[in-house]
């Protein structure tokens, strides 16, 4: 059923008063900049907090957070992609969009690199994203811009959630959990981390991306933000962080435990003000004591996930000690000296930050300051952590090691981030003596479970984090903007207390290659993962057909249906199949993993192979065939592939149409190396490979329309002459 468009616009109501008299009720929807943006009990909150002393400077704070936050945007992929798509948009458009800034507004800064971004990778413009969209001096960019987002090639994200995954320091052979991963840019950086050796190395590599989230929706959209990139390495799970279940990949083996994990918890998110207008009018103290529980929970399942040596990245974006500082500071007592904060100062150099606090203070959810929790009234006592407060020992857990950053200080959000060691083992994470928790019957506002004691089968809280998304869908609406906080902040910590049991059900997950009794189905809707077992009749074929090399691991092919015959094969990382092939994989909460190889083609022409490759596999393997049914294509033959939906071979020149007629129907590989093109035709160094179906006597590239005008972007006659 299609989706009604909603009227973005004036909202008009007429009444007929005569023949010719008509009265006009118009409401306007208000736009950022015509919004009132100011909360006293904001600025008294943290003028008190003292998080800026220097009164001048807490008036630059104040007014550019009152000013709409610049558009951002990472360029993603392996580096040699990367760098390539990065030249070519400094080289056409970035001069451009300079000339365009100094002709409309001279005041305003042009589109620039992010100083702290390594490689020139993260870009800024002071345009919003809603003026980039709409205006027509910005048509060409920005049909750029949709069309490289729409394959993953560029993600639209906040300048400041580009920090985390940075500091995180991932690496291919790395085991990384996100815990609270939806909608998805920061698992995306840490997914090209784990692929940033793809360019020198054949082969898929040894690390994982575990991406989480509690809420069963959210975690689809996060499947729908991260598929662009194309990995085998990532799994997706749906499970409350605060419990996620430990994973023995064999009966008597310890769980797994993370060389990284990202914490990006849900918060306030008051640091998204410039985006989210509702904080301004909305914004109160509660939130943050809301949630201060629910984030040192997460953050120590966190601690105990972590492998000894591994790293942790804790991230909000608020600007509340209360959210930040104390979380942290809880968190390190807690883990009684096994956790440590790392001084990352000398990374990102160019990035400008402040030191965590080394003091705050606390305000009852009625306005008013309190010293201790003595000090609450006792009917609403049990509503307050008493980690809120400082700690007596705060001097010595080396807070300002922590990372504040201000929206004045370089025109971003606000964010908070703390970098974690762990460097011993945690077996008590109980709370201690001086920090008691109030909570009822001591079970939401602690974990005291050693971390072989936490199941699967724990309830969800319902919530929504801060981040910002790599969002298409941004641009085919008008202003709604994806992010991880809801329209409504009341009901953001209404939902964030409410617990509720997912419907997602446990994943049945089954092999073909052991005669072992089939797992009972879930009467809810399960995802199935069933692997291709070595006497599947299927791999011999694929193999002879397109002379795939034995290095091509076809244990690592999978199916996702029980009731079609193979129509699709997923390929995972060796990693991943580990995962799945868990003693205790029931226990996990599997929504999507692998990316598509191998489609079964519904033809009416006789074939040998009834299975072509698929687009979003096609570069995975492509090192792994021989040139049997490998033609090289130039300028000319793109062009025709682009223009005509199937093109006969006569179409094509002599040499081509004598290879395509020796091969038997079914799909072919067109390799296109755009160095041995005589004319500058490419926009591109980087050698394209298209699957194409050989039917009896036509061509039909299998390329979806978003890939398709991607390529053709890529083809610089075709774009001139064409477009």
């Amino acid at each position: 059923m299609g989706r009604k468009k909603k009227n973005r616009g004036a909202k008009r109501n007429t009444r007929q008063k005569g023949d010719n008299e008509v009265t006009v009720r118009r409401t306007e929807r208000k736009t950022y900049e015509e919004a009132e943006k100011k909360n006293e009990t904001f600025e008294k909150y943290y003028k008190d907090q003292n998080i800026i002393s220097d009164e001048m400077e807490w008036k630059k704070f104040m007014e550019v957070n009152a000013t709409i936050l610049p558009t951002a945007f990472r360029i993603t992929g392996s580096r040699r992609h990367a760098f390539e798509l990065r030249d070519l948009m400094k080289r056409e458009h970035i001069p451009k969009l300079i000339q365009i800034q100094l002709e409309i507004d001279q005041k305003s800064e042009p589109i620039k690199p992010l100083p702290w971004y390594p490689n020139e990778l993260g870009w800024q413009h002071s345009a919003s994203r809603m003026t980039i969209k709409k205006d027509p001096i910005f048509q060409t960019f920005h049909r750029w811009l949709v069309a490289e987002t729409e394959v993953g090639n560029i993600s639209r994200q906040e300048a400041v959630s580009m920090i985390p995954p940075l500091l995180l320091d991932v690496k291919p052979n790395h085991w990384v959990l996100d815990m609270c991963a939806a909608p998805g840019s920061k698992t995306a950086q840490i997914i090209e981390a784990i692929h940033a050796n793809d360019a020198q190395e054949i082969g898929i590599p040894s690390g994982i991306v575990i991406a989480n989230d509690s809420d069963s929706k959210r975690s689809y959209m996060l499947v729908h933000q991260t598929k662009r990139l194309r990995s085998p390495c990532l799994l997706v799970t749906n499970h409350d962080a605060q419990h996620f279940p430990n994973i023995h990949l064999k009966k008597s083996s310890p769980p797994v435990q993370f060389d990284r994990i990202l914490v990006d918890v849900p918060c306030s998110g008051d640091g998204t003000m410039r985006k989210n207008l509702t904080i301004w009018s909305n914004w109160n103290i509660g939130n943050a004591i809301g949630l201060h529980p629910t984030q040192v929970n997460i953050l120590l399942r966190g601690a105990q996930l972590a492998k000894e040596g591994g790293r942790l990245v804790y991230s909000t974006c608020s600007l509340n000690p209360l959210e930040n500082e104390a979380v942290v500071a809880e968190v390190l007592r807690r883990s009684r000296g096994n956790l440590i904060l790392v001084d990352v100062n000398d990374r990102l150099p160019e990035l400008r930050k402040v030191p965590g606090m080394t003091s705050w203070k606390v305000m009852s959810k009625e306005g008013s300051w309190v010293s201790s929790l003595d000090d609450i009234n006792p009917k609403y006592r049990k509503k307050y952590a008493k980690s809120l407060w400082m700690p007596p020992d705060v001097e010595k857990l080396n807070l300002k090691r922590c990372i504040r950053i201000y929206p004045h200080l370089q025109d971003t959000g606000g964010f908070f981030i703390a970098v974690f060691e762990k460097i011993g083992i945690i077996k008590d994470v109980s709370v201690l003596d001086d920090t008691t928790s109030n909570d009822e019957n001591g079970g939401e506002n602690s974990i005291t479970e050693s971390v072989d004691n936490v199941e699967a089968d724990s309830t969800t809280i319902k919530y929504e984090c801060n981040d910002d998304v790599n969002d298409i869908e941004e641009m085919n609406q008008d202003d709604s903007v994806f992010t991880k906080r809801p329209s409504s902040t009341n009901q953001f910590i209404k939902e964030s207390h409410k617990r509720i049991r997912t419907n997602e059900s446990t994943t049945t997950f089954k092999s073909n290659c052991e005669n072992e009794e089939e797992k009972p189905k879930s009467k809810q809707t399960g995802e199935v993962f069933i692997f291709l077992g070595s006497d599947n009749e299927d791999i011999p074929l694929i193999r002879e057909f397109y002379g795939l090399s034995e290095d091509f691991k076809t244990d690592q092919l999978l199916v996702r249906s029980e009731n079609e015959k193979n129509k699709i094969l997923y390929l995972v990382s060796d990693s991943v199949k580990q995962v799945l092939s868990a003693t205790d994989v029931h226990k996990l909460r599997l929504v999507n993993t692998g990316i598509k190889i191998f489609t079964r083609q519904d033809t009416n022409e006789p074939v040998k192979c009834p299975f072509r490759f698929n687009a979003e596999g096609m570069y995975t393997v492509y090192p792994y065939l021989s040139n049997k049914r490998v033609i090289n294509f130039g300028l000319k033959e793109v062009r025709i592939l682009l223009s005509e939906p199937t093109p006969l071979f006569d179409r094509f020149d002599e040499k081509i149409r004598e290879k395509l007629e020796s091969l038997e129907i079914g799909c072919i590989v067109a390799y296109i190396d755009p160095s041995q093109e005589e004319e500058i035709v490419f926009r591109t160094k980087v050698p394209i490979v298209l699957p194409i179906w050989r039917a009896h006597k036509s061509l039909n590239l299998l390329y979806r329309k978003e890939d398709r005008k991607v390529l053709e972007l890529r083809v610089q006659s075709y774009f001139n002459e064409e477009k």
